[in-house]
């Protein structure tokens, strides 16, 4: 009966088990009378039988439409439901007397007993076919024993139909007392539309939402809160439902079980549309048990998320090394609140190569996650030689030490804007990869691997903080170019990526380093997510909040990509990540230009930067007018007018 009322239009469905339920009655009526009257050792006369037989037929259909007693989904009954069954039992037989009473002899032929017989056997015959098709179709009988609570303030519940049972199921198991009361069912996808869940009827699909909300504003004097129980759904549908709560002036939540209702408000995460890659944790669990584990940028968004994820599994040590005060002791305070787990915390800098050695000589770590970078595009724009500085350097000194004491496995974090690189962030983090790639090139027995993703949802310096923040102040909400895009995803996501990357490479042979990448889905652009983050404060765009467009900032792109055209994939065995190796350059040239690099930077000779820039990565031509002057001065040493400045004013006499 579940598959072949599904693929039924829904009045056609409800018409078949209406009379179903007709035909149920009369059966039950028929009989009770015919054993009735052989009880007593005689005959009923048949046109009594099939007179009265009639009548309780014609009764139950004209009740059961009244009282839309055949609306419940069998599957999905509650006790609601069972009541009203109970109702439209005792209705029919009454009317059936009436008619009896007033048209045919004040019944006279029929002994007073039947219609209390008829009615027990015909309820208890409703139930139990209901019972056995919930049985078939969940296993489960519970939900005829279980009420709702009327006495809340209204919601609509929204999602496909086994979710909505499957939510309130959930619900009824759970012996809190829950803050709202379910008026109505949305359907995202089903064909349910006119009948009932639970007791709860289902009054329509997203587009009936303004008249529902209206309904049950009028009648119960509050709008409807408007919960979404799916838990991952598609871009267009939460854009859709974010519009509407907006226009309609309700609060809009969704499950995911932050508070005590198990309810929290949309976030910009709902609105990206991608479901989050789930990941295979036990060859992370492999890599990681008894091995002493150390996260360069221990304290950044990806680095403390890498340390949380870590701390699940049985690392034999968390080394944590950051160069921000802060950062690092909200992750050491996190950790140390996690109970006995073994860490130890460095303030330092992976430029600071004596520092990091004294690091490696005292925690011999074995395995090596480096997430310490500059990364925010327009200020590494203004400050180059900075990024070169800590992207490439840093890298330079944590790969030779992990080389020069032995580490296992080496995982790089790198970015979707090393790709074709046309900003300073994007050059100095291609080169890191580089130098990964290189890394396994000396016959060292060391995993190399680095890892590519797009943004990461509300990181440090991210777009959609800003947002936030500007939303709260009134607007106006800044975005570079209407049509620019972004790939999105959430920092769980991102940190289990990282740690499925450093498992999988482990795998691989040592001589062979690869870049991997997550799919990222579609790009979001960044207009559409900035009007729906405005629309879920319950403001509309352009009005209460205004949109200012600034044109792109110094090394920005339109869009992004993950991957370049030479970049020739191939799949692992985690379904949604990629890798390839690169092609990487003769080492010991690279090496020297790198060098070269360094040594400019270290002098602060931009000239000499973007020469070796040039060298390393050809494609690189930067985009930001201020990159392109920043890398063509001079270095100030070399400034005649700074030496005569000095010479005329000792640096005693300035006050």
């Amino acid at each position: 009966m579940h598959n072949r009322s599904r693929k039924l239009a829904p009045w056609i469905t409800k018409t078949l088990l209406t009379f179903y339920d007709v035909f149920l009655g009369a059966a039950c009526m028929y009989g009770v009378m015919r054993l009735r009257f052989l009880y007593e050792g005689k005959l009923a006369p048949e046109q009594i039988d099939i007179r009265t037989t009639i009548i309780f037929a014609f009764a139950c259909l004209v009740v059961w439409m009244v009282t839309r007693a055949n609306r419940a989904v069998w599957r999905f009954m509650s006790l609601d439901d069972v009541r009203i069954l109970f109702g439209a039992v005792i209705w029919a037989n009454i009317l059936t007397l009436v008619i009896l009473f007033l048209f045919f002899g004040r019944a006279e032929h029929l002994p007073r007993s039947v219609p209390f017989i008829s009615a027990g056997f015909f309820f208890f015959m409703l139930v139990a076919s209901r019972a056995l098709v919930m049985v078939y179709c969940n296993g489960d009988i519970r939900a005829l024993f279980r009420g709702g609570q009327r006495r809340k303030p209204p919601a609509i519940i929204i999602g496909r139909s086994h979710i909505l049972h499957s939510y309130m199921r959930d619900e009824a198991l759970k012996k809190r007392d829950t803050p709202h009361y379910i008026r109505g069912l949305i359907e995202t996808e089903g064909g349910h539309k006119g009948r009932s869940i639970r007791g709860v009827p289902v009054i329509g699909n997203l587009s009936d939402i303004p008249g529902v909300v209206a309904n049950i504003e009028r009648l119960h004097g509050a709008k409807p809160i408007l919960i979404l129980v799916e838990k991952h759904t598609d871009r267009k549908r939460a854009a859709k439902l974010v519009k509407l709560a907006s226009a309609l002036g309700t609060r809009l939540e969704r499950l995911s079980g932050n508070r005590e209702d198990g309810l929290s408000p949309f976030e910009a995460a709902d609105l990206i549309g991608r479901h989050a890659k789930t990941l295979d944790t036990q060859p992370v669990g492999r890599l990681l048990k008894n091995k002493i584990v150390m996260i360069t940028g221990a304290g950044g968004t990806i680095g403390s998320e890498l340390v949380r994820q870590i701390a699940g599994h049985e690392a034999k040590k968390i080394v944590l090394v950051d160069a921000s005060e802060m950062n690092l002791y909200n992750i050491d305070q996190t950790l140390a609140l996690s109970g006995d787990l073994s860490f130890s915390s460095y303030l330092g800098d992976v430029r600071d190569r004596a520092h990091m050695e004294e690091i490696f000589k005292e925690e011999k770590p074995d395995i090596i996650l480096h997430a310490a970078a500059l990364k925010h595009v327009p200020l590494m724009e203004a400050n180059p030689i900075a990024t070169v500085l800590t992207n490439v350097g840093g890298t330079k000194v944590i790969i030779d030490l992990a080389l020069e004491y032995g580490v296992e496995s080496f995982t790089l974090i790198s970015t979707d804007k090393a790709v074709t690189p046309n900003n300073i962030m994007g050059a100095s983090k291609r080169i890191a990869e580089m130098m990964t790639m290189a890394s396994t090139m000396s016959g060292a027995n060391m995993s190399s691997s680095a890892v590519r993703f797009g943004n990461v949802l509300a990181s440090n310096g991210s777009v959609i903080p800003l947002f936030e923040k500007q939303i709260a102040n009134g607007g106006p909400v800044t975005i570079t170019d209407k049509e620019v895009t972004r790939f999105f995803m959430t920092k769980e996501e991102a940190a289990a990526l990282v740690l499925q990357a450093a498992a999988l490479n482990g795998g691989q042979r040592k001589e062979v380093s690869a870049i991997y990448v997550l799919d990222m889905g579609e790009p979001v652009n960044i207009t559409h997510l900035a009007k729906q983050l405005i629309r879920l404060r319950g403001l509309v765009p352009g009005e209460d909040i205004k949109i200012k467009y600034t044109g792109l900032r110094p090394g920005e792109k339109m869009e992004e990509m993950l991957t370049s055209d030479n970049d020739k994939l191939e799949s692992t065995y985690v379904k949604g990540i990629d890798r390839f190796t690169d092609s990487t350059q003769d080492a010991k040239t690279m090496s020297k230009q790198i060098d070269k690099l360094l040594a400019a930077a270290q002098v602060r000779d931009r000239s000499g930067v973007k020469k070796a820039l040039a060298i390393l990565i050809p494609e690189f031509v930067p985009n930001g007018s201020l990159s392109k002057k920043l890398l063509a001065k001079k270095p100030l040493a070399k400034k005649p007018l700074a030496k005569k400045n000095l010479a005329k004013k000792p640096l005693t006499k300035k006050p």
